[in-house]
């Protein structure tokens, strides 16, 4: 229940149902942040176009959050089982008691406190009419709080564009109460925050917002946008269960310090190199990445304290040993055949590392550029080749030192095995200036790229050629726009989990049939020319747009000799592909895709997304050529790949021919017994 106060006094010239809270009730103002807690909440207030969840920007890579869209705008809306920023369920509720108005989207996008879908948007109150709503002094409360642990709320809005004073007060109340007051207008990065204010009885605090005597708006808005609630523990005395260990390292090696403690969190850690603080150094194990000869004799120690008690630890002394062991080859890989990542036991000087003339592949100088990794000890190899290497291959190296000056053993070599390959075809990056090719992660080390920009798909008739393989080879074949897309798209996913590089994933192209940006009925449309018309192909279909709560399924028609149809939702999309196989070119030898938004797509403007498109030539079905029977032994050939199967009657049970045989195959025949032979894919 939300109770009123003696603070909240009528205005002479209003009804008194209108109250402003007085600027002279109690606040906190905290300058500095408080260190991670051992529970803390994230909300979001605002639209449900723009909702804030735990990815990338303008998402939050490091943090879970809570949304209140809809929810804010009834006096009876819930939000129940709040997540923490690590992800975890708690039994915590958030219980509207009188409603906001709704959602303003006017916020900051400049914030260096909260990702841009956080901060672009809020939800607001107002006094006088607005939106056909007056009176709006919105309340809520957090209900299923631990009555014995304190908490502290941390208010944020931003309304860009004002000239007014837009200051709102938030009344929180729990077991004590307190007022805290922030203006919104133009904010950036000021956030307000409570003491630490522990529930009533029932495990709830309340907060209630109204404009304070300083809000000059003509509606008097009052708005929130973001509500982190960061809940802190009884706190107990704080002690070492790991002290920090003394270590003996090999010169340029790294070395990792760790610590470990109980006691009530929330911590601050502070690591110390002989006595001094080391900037930056606030977690449970501090390392160094590559220790130098003078770090020899020095000191390690950290200290561990909560918001009560502090505990130093004892010292950890480095010894640094002179570095003899030359440098020697752990691993080699060729992921395409183009290029290869070579491993040693150590780092490398930067120098020799990246030198193409100290290394050799099957006795022949074809590296030409050497690429030191960020580890510092691997090195990528692109090669100077038309044709990609095959099956087993030899790396040579000469002259490599590491760090330390100790060269690699003279006509060192170590051998490496390309992969199989997926069958040669095409791959496409629709999209802006994010454009893929063959490379280093994280572009693709396996296949090359053709891309398609966002000024070439926004003209019919537009031609791309040559179009290349994935294996880099030049053909006759084009794409060319048939109906052109609406732009281009920068809001996909640069998660590691996709299954495409994210220069490719983190934009697309776009149609929309409502007017948007000047253009209306956009439904994309392309084709592929100069494919064999005998060859069946697969295409894979990839879009991604982040930050969406709607649905964005795509539909992609394919049209070739035959048809084929798939669809894919872009909304948050990260792994999820849409394949359509078995197309056969027409006579031509042409295959077209056409977009547009299938009957679940419920986005206003429905958009239709395609950032990656993979056409790939399908192997063909195993076909059995007649037998062939001498005397007592049968032999069978077929043609295409598959496991041979036999079975003594057609209905079965089949059995695979085990080791699995390659064509021809032969083997006895047995009087009197049914023999049936069949190739299964």
């Amino acid at each position: 229940m939300i109770t009123e106060y003696p603070n909240f006094v009528p205005e002479p010239s209003l009804t008194s149902s209108r109250r402003w809270l007085r600027g002279g009730l109690c606040g906190v103002l905290l300058a500095t942040a408080l260190p991670a807690l051992a529970q803390n909440y994230l909300v979001d207030f605002g639209a449900a176009a723009a909702q804030t969840t735990r990815g990338e920007a303008p998402n939050d890579p490091a943090r879970h959050w809570n949304n209140v869209t809809t929810i804010g705008q009834s006096d009876t809306g819930q939000l129940l089982d709040l997540v923490s920023i690590d992800g975890v369920t708690r039994t915590i509720d958030f219980l509207m008691v009188r409603r906001f108005n709704g959602p303003n989207e006017s916020g900051t996008t400049a914030s260096t406190l909260y990702p841009g879908n956080a901060t672009r948007d809020s939800l607001y109150g107002n006094t006088e009419l607005w939106g056909g709503s007056t009176d709006i002094f919105p309340a809520f409360k957090l209900a299923g709080l631990d009555a014995d642990t304190d908490y502290t709320l941390t208010f944020y809005a931003s309304r860009d564009g004002s000239t007014d004073n837009r200051e709102a007060a938030y009344t929180v109340e729990g077991a004590t109460l307190q007022t805290v007051f922030l203006d919104a207008a133009n904010n950036i990065d000021t956030t307000v925050s409570t003491t630490a204010v522990k529930p009533n009885a029932s495990g709830e605090i309340s907060v209630s917002i109204a404009p304070s005597v300083n809000n000059n708006n003509a509606y008097h808005f009052t708005y929130l946008g973001v509500l982190r609630i960061d809940a802190v523990p009884p706190q107990t005395p704080i002690g070492f269960t790991q002290q920090p260990a003394s270590q003996r390292v090999v010169v340029f090696r790294p070395v990792t310090f760790t610590a470990a403690v109980t006691g009530a969190p929330p911590y601050t850690v502070q690591w110390y190199q002989n006595g001094n603080p080391i900037p930056n150094a606030n977690e449970f194990s501090y390392t160094i990445p590559s220790v130098t000869a003078d770090l020899d004799g020095y000191q390690y120690s950290v200290s561990v304290s909560n918001l009560a008690y502090g505990v130093k630890s004892t010292n950890a002394t480095l010894q640094v040993i002179t570095d003899v062991t030359p440098p020697t080859i752990v691993s080699v890989t060729s992921p395409s055949g183009f290029n290869i990542q070579v491993e040693f036991s150590e780092a490398i000087e930067p120098g020799y590392a990246t030198a193409p003339y100290f290394y050799t592949v099957n006795g022949q100088a074809i590296v030409s550029e050497a690429i030191l990794m960020a580890d510092g000890k691997s090195v990528w190899l692109n090669l100077s080749v038309t044709e990609p290497l095959t099956g087993t291959f030899t790396l040579g190296v000469t002259d490599i030192l590491d760090l330390a000056g100790n060269p690699i053993a003279p006509n060192t070599t170590a051998t490496g095995t390309v992969p199989p390959q997926e069958p040669e075809g095409f791959i496409f990056d629709f999209g802006g200036a994010n454009t893929t090719s063959n490379g280093m992660p994280p572009q693709d080390p396996v296949a090359f790229w053709n891309n398609v920009s966002g000024s070439f798909a926004s003209g019919a008739g537009n031609e791309l050629t040559p179009l290349i393989t994935t294996r880099n080879r030049t053909t006759e074949s084009k794409l060319v726009i048939i109906s052109r897309f609406g732009g281009v798209n920068e809001n996909g996913t640069t998660s590691t989990q996709a299954p495409f590089p994210v220069s490719s994933t983190r934009d697309s192209l776009y149609g929309n049939t409502e007017l948007f940006s000047g253009l209306t009925d956009i439904f994309p449309s392309f084709k592929i020319t100069g494919l064999d018309p005998g060859q069946e192909y697969g295409l894979i279909f990839y879009a991604s747009r982040t930050g969406v709560s709607d649905n964005r399924t795509t539909g992609y028609t394919v049209t070739g000799a035959n048809a084929g149809f798939g669809a894919l939702n872009a909304a948050n999309n990260i792994t999820n592909t849409a394949t359509v196989a078995g197309i056969l070119p027409t006579a031509a030898g042409e295959i077209t895709v056409a977009l547009a938004p299938t009957p679940e797509n419920n986005n206003a403007n429905h958009f239709t997304y395609l950032g990656v498109l993979k056409v790939i030539p399908m192997a063909a079905p195993p076909v059995f050529l007649a037998p062939v029977i001498n005397g007592d032994q049968v032999k069978l050939e077929w043609t295409g790949g598959g496991q041979l199967e036999w079975a003594s009657d057609l209905s079965g049970p089949w059995t695979a021919i085990t080791p699995a045989p390659t064509s021809p195959y032969s083997e006895t025949l047995v009087p009197g017994a049914n023999r049936f032979f069949r190739v299964k894919k």
